[in-house]
């Protein structure tokens, strides 16, 4: 074997074991929970190979009797009406911005951009002063609103590079076959800026969904999303970390598969795809 072949069975080599240690980097942890939820409290935290068969279901069934399924439909309510609000709102603007000829572009972009880089807790003080006068504590249009706020920049500013790549050719050419701009936007910019659209939809989502603060801050208990319940099960003398995994789960689960279909479209909004 010469030193070539050599060196490069070598770095393939490592190569790979630097990959399956990243990858059992990120799956113990998933394991671990799932270990965790299916575990009686008296042995919570036995290594497992002492006692592999003392397994139960009480977890999942205490969180089914408890208030975190209305908590989790709580967050796919707020989050999903969020996001398709945001969508709405943004993707026109988003297109105004990229393609008018209006002065003050740039300036909007850094006001975009600070938005979305701005800590939720530089707003979430004048909102709950505001939503305390108005009645909006502990109410969906209070939270989707809130959620507004940390999705709608995401929206603006992603689709503003996407339809940036349009050509200009493409919808002249829909207006010259007598298309109003709103029908051209619907029927021919949207449809080839795809990628970009699925994956501003979703990251706007995840945003939403997986957010603490705001609903921290604004839901009391009829509103109450996933992320906060998860709190109900730690108290000053115990933690309850059986329902704890069980509850990270059902957080976890429904998200995997909304991932696994937008991949292809998130990896070629990344890639600056756009269809011709």
């Amino acid at each position: 074997m010469d030193d070539k072949s050599f060196a490069y069975r070598a770095k393939k080599a490592s190569g790979i074991a630097m990959m399956l240690a990243f990858l059992a980097f990120a799956v113990l942890p998933i394991l671990w929970v799932l270990i965790l939820s299916l575990r009686p409290a008296t042995a919570l935290f036995e290594p497992i190979w002492e006692s592999p068969t003392n397994l139960t279901f009480d977890n999942f069934r205490g969180i089914a009797d408890s208030g975190f399924p209305r908590a989790l439909l709580n967050s796919f309510l707020t989050a999903g009406i969020a996001t398709i609000l945001s969508m709405i709102v943004g993707v026109p603007a988003a297109f105004a911005l990229a393609k008018s000829r209006l002065r003050g572009k740039f300036v909007a972009s850094w006001v975009l951009l600070l938005l979305r880089m701005a800590p939720p807790v530089g707003f979430v003080i004048p909102l709950f002063l505001i939503y305390i006068n108005a009645g909006l504590i502990d109410t969906y249009p209070g939270l989707i609103m809130a959620y507004m706020t940390l999705t709608l920049p995401l929206v603006v500013w992603s689709m503003w590079t996407t339809f940036a790549q349009i050509p200009n050719e493409l919808i002249e050419s829909a207006l010259m076959d007598g298309a109003s701009l709103a029908k051209a936007l619907v029927l021919v910019v949207i449809p080839a800026a795809r990628p970009g659209v699925v994956a501003a939809a979703i990251l706007g989502f995840l945003i939403a969904w997986n957010d603490f603060f705001f609903a921290l801050i604004i839901t009391r208990g009829s509103t109450v999303t996933a992320p906060v319940s998860i709190m109900n099960f730690i108290s000053s003398d115990s933690v309850d970390w059986g329902s704890i995994a069980v509850a990270a789960i059902c957080v976890t689960l429904p998200i995997i598969p909304v991932m696994v279909i937008a991949n292809r479209y998130i990896v070629q909004s990344l890639s600056g795809a756009v269809k011709g």
